[in-house]
């Protein structure tokens, strides 16, 4: 996000021209020509003092809606911070500016702000602090996220302090929940996120999370990994487009494996084989009776067939894969490898 880039928006959601000028008066982001005549003047203001100016044409008079007010306020807070780093003066030590600069991609600023966000108590250091990585849809305007993010985190109905955004995804820290289960789907502040997602029309891709180490000095690392964990269940439906990175474990893995298919066959010539020459009732019953750890009952369970047709079908597979099938470390690496593929399949890698 840039200063054009919230100046375009704006200027959209209000249906006049918008202006960004420094305080030298050096115009640093237009969306048309300046009205001399009838302008409003919307200061721009950190701890320091001024920092610009955004000028709204007022066109015909025609007076403002709360809702475009709301715009306008969004579009200040975004100039703001960018003005703010640009300027490279004093650092302003407001709650939001500081919270704001735990993303910063200066090391040095974020070990800054995360020292002073854990002296005034705003942030705990170690497992007890939670980042959230919200994914949305990035056909969303950058202003449209950036108030939901506003919005969630001034809400008494969770303990979430919004931190910013980037590429899509507005992040997030609070408490983490003691609801939270090891499935992460008791987590009732996501469902809370969801909701309020849902009332204001924004498609969300999926809900990251990530515990701090107590070791860390600022929120980079459990950014990433909530970042990640977001990432991951976008591309997994059957996640439900929710989960912490704790329980993503075997899914980063894959997620870290450079290539393509094409090395497959030198982990798991079994899984190739499959994957290539194989038919889809034979991948389904493969797959799911390695989920099962080889459980008959539980794989017959979940394929809804009998005993006698699974064994049927596994009788039936090429001769690799049911060698495959006979030795601990050959199935392993062949129900690692499916996962691999099918990971691969659902990120567009093959």
């Amino acid at each position: 996000m840039n200063l054009q880039d919230v100046v375009d928006e704006l200027a959209q959601m209000l249906g006049r021209s918008v202006v960004i000028d420094r305080t030298d008066d050096v115009t640093v982001a237009a969306s048309g020509p300046r009205d001399a005549q009838r302008t409003l003047a919307v200061p721009i203001r950190d701890e320091g003092g001024q920092l610009g100016t955004l000028w709204l044409a007022e066109e015909d008079q025609r007076p403002l809606t709360s809702a475009q007010y709301s715009a306008i306020d969004v579009a200040t807070g975004a100039v703001r911070q960018i003005l703010a780093l640009e300027s490279g003066g004093v650092e302003d030590t407001s709650h939001a500016a500081t919270m704001a600069r735990l993303l910063s991609e200066d090391p040095a600023a974020r070990r800054r702000a995360f020292s002073a966000a854990t002296m005034r108590h705003w942030l705990e250091r170690g497992e007890r602090s939670l980042v959230r990585a919200v994914s949305v849809d990035t056909r969303t305007g950058v202003l449209d996220r950036l108030s939901f993010g506003r919005h969630l985190g001034s809400s008494r109905r969770v303990d979430l302090t919004f931190l910013g955004q980037r590429d899509g995804i507005l992040y997030f820290v609070g408490r983490t929940p003691t609801s939270q289960g090891t499935d992460g789907h008791a987590d009732d502040v996501a469902e809370v996120i969801r909701r309020e997602a849902r009332a204001r029309g924004l498609p969300l891709l999926g809900i990251g999370s990530a515990r701090l180490d107590r070791r860390d000095d600022d929120l980079a690392v459990a950014a990433e990994q909530a970042r990640r964990a977001a990432e991951i269940v976008t591309w997994l439906p059957h996640l439900d487009g929710l989960a912490d990175i704790s329980q993503l474990g075997a899914w980063v893995l894959l997620d870290s494996i450079a290539g393509d298919g094409s090395i497959v066959g030198t982990f798991s010539p079994a899984a190739i084989t499959l994957w290539q020459d194989g038919n889809a009732l034979q991948l389904e019953t493969v797959e799911t009776f390695l989920d099962a750890c080889g459980r008959v009952r539980d794989a017959c369970e979940k394929l809804h067939i009998h005993r006698t047709t699974l064994y049927y079908r596994l009788d039936n597979l090429p001769p690799v894969v049911r060698s495959a099938l006979e030795d601990g470390m050959s199935r392993s690496a062949l129900h690692i490898c499916l996962k691999l593929l099918r990971f691969w399949e659902a990120t567009g890698r093959i």
